[in-house]
């Protein structure tokens, strides 16, 4: 029998390991309509936030196939390349390397349980077993895996889990194209479940979920310290909260959404009719949420502990009191600055960055690893 060797991810970026000598970064989050990107640097043990932003796509609000990319859409590259360029157009960060991340949608990722081995003996376990899971043919996309955690089973075995994810090579390759057409060097990609993790999480003994609310798709995260643990994926977003809030007031898109970031989910009075709306498509992301926390607890033998709320969709007035008597689960918020240096004018807007760029700083703390 012949093994075919799986593609590691790290094989499409020739430089990785030596791009880490040079102490500045761009994380580039290129969501379903919208592109956000933070530059990070370092110097000694300090990480600071050097800059910082944000290009919103509006045209999705009128028409559902102006997105940059969706579950159903592929991923328009030209309308990307130009988004990066307006947003470093106003930026003008320095630093010309960058790491990008790819939505839950667009890869292929799960925990698997294998005998505890050594890392080189685990990856080539990883690239065999990972055939049985990948819903494509292995030599179309690239691997990358992290353990999960340790266990002993029923025979008193050592055992191990491991996460894997798998990004099909054409996307990765695509997304070289994007980037250097936008006169920037991708050093690296990963799924935004590593990078919200990493962001979002920290060294200490919690199991959290992470909710990540993006316009037209909403991604969830298991994580116990900074390990994926599982994930989880719906296509239920804010857009369509908007959407139906336009529907049932006879209002336009624009408008249902300049309304719903003013009321959020406020349901007194005259507002009943705008959180009656929402209520049954937040209600179908919090089922997801409780699909994906019911695995991981039936598949580790664990409890998650606490949720946050990330992603544009998470700044709602009222959602995460709805969240936390839903899941019944303590609140933590996001907070993808914590370990960062940067500006104390910057303080006031915290509760809106930390949500809104925990991706792409997750994604520039990778270069830092």
């Amino acid at each position: 029998m012949v093994i075919m060797k799986l593609q590691i991810l790290s094989d499409f970026f020739t430089d990785i390991k030596n791009f880490f000598s040079v102490g500045r970064v761009l994380g580039v989050d290129i969501g379903t309509a919208s592109v956000k990107v933070v530059e990070l640097t370092r110097k000694g043990e300090i990480i600071s936030l050097e800059n910082y932003g944000a290009l919103q796509m509006r045209e999705h609000l009128e028409r559902g196939n102006a997105a940059l990319q969706s579950s159903s859409l592929k991923l328009d590259g030209r309308e990307a390349v130009r988004a990066i360029k307006i947003l470093l157009g106003e930026m003008k960060p320095t630093a010309r390397k960058a790491i990008a991340s790819v939505p839950s949608f667009a890869a292929f990722s799960v925990p698997i349980e294998m005998p505890l081995l050594s890392r080189e003996e685990t990856g080539k376990s990883v690239a065999f077993q990972a055939r049985q899971y990948i819903p494509m043919p292995v030599d179309e996309v690239a691997l990358e895996w992290e353990k999960a955690g340790e266990f002993e089973n029923l025979r008193g075995q050592r055992m191990q889990r491991v996460f894997i994810s798998a990004i099909p090579n054409a996307l990765i390759a695509e997304y070289k194209s994007i980037f250097r057409a936008a006169g920037l060097h991708l050093v690296s990609l990963e799924a935004e479940s590593a990078s919200l993790a990493r962001a979002l999480s920290s060294a200490e003994d919690h199991t959290t979920l992470i909710v990540d609310i993006g316009t037209e798709s909403t991604a969830m995260v298991v994580a116990h310290g900074v390990a994926v643990q599982q994930v989880g994926q719906t296509d239920y977003g804010s857009l369509l909260l908007t959407q139906a809030l336009a529907r049932s007031l006879g209002i336009s898109p624009a408008r249902a959404e300049e309304l719903k970031r003013r009321r959020g989910l406020l349901t007194g009075g005259a507002e009943a009719e705008l959180s009656t709306s929402l209520l049954p498509f937040l209600d179908v992301i919090i089922r997801e949420c409780e699909r994906v926390r019911g695995l991981y607890e039936r598949t580790y033998g664990a409890r998650v502990e606490r949720f946050m709320l990330a992603g544009g969709g998470a700044n709602l007035r009222g959602i995460e009191e709805y969240f936390r008597e839903r899941l019944q689960l303590a609140l933590a918020e996001p907070r993808p600055f914590i370990r960062l240096s940067y500006p104390s004018g910057l303080e006031p807007a915290m509760q809106f960055l930390n949500r809104e760029f925990a991706v792409a700083t997750g994604l520039a703390l990778r270069f830092f690893r």
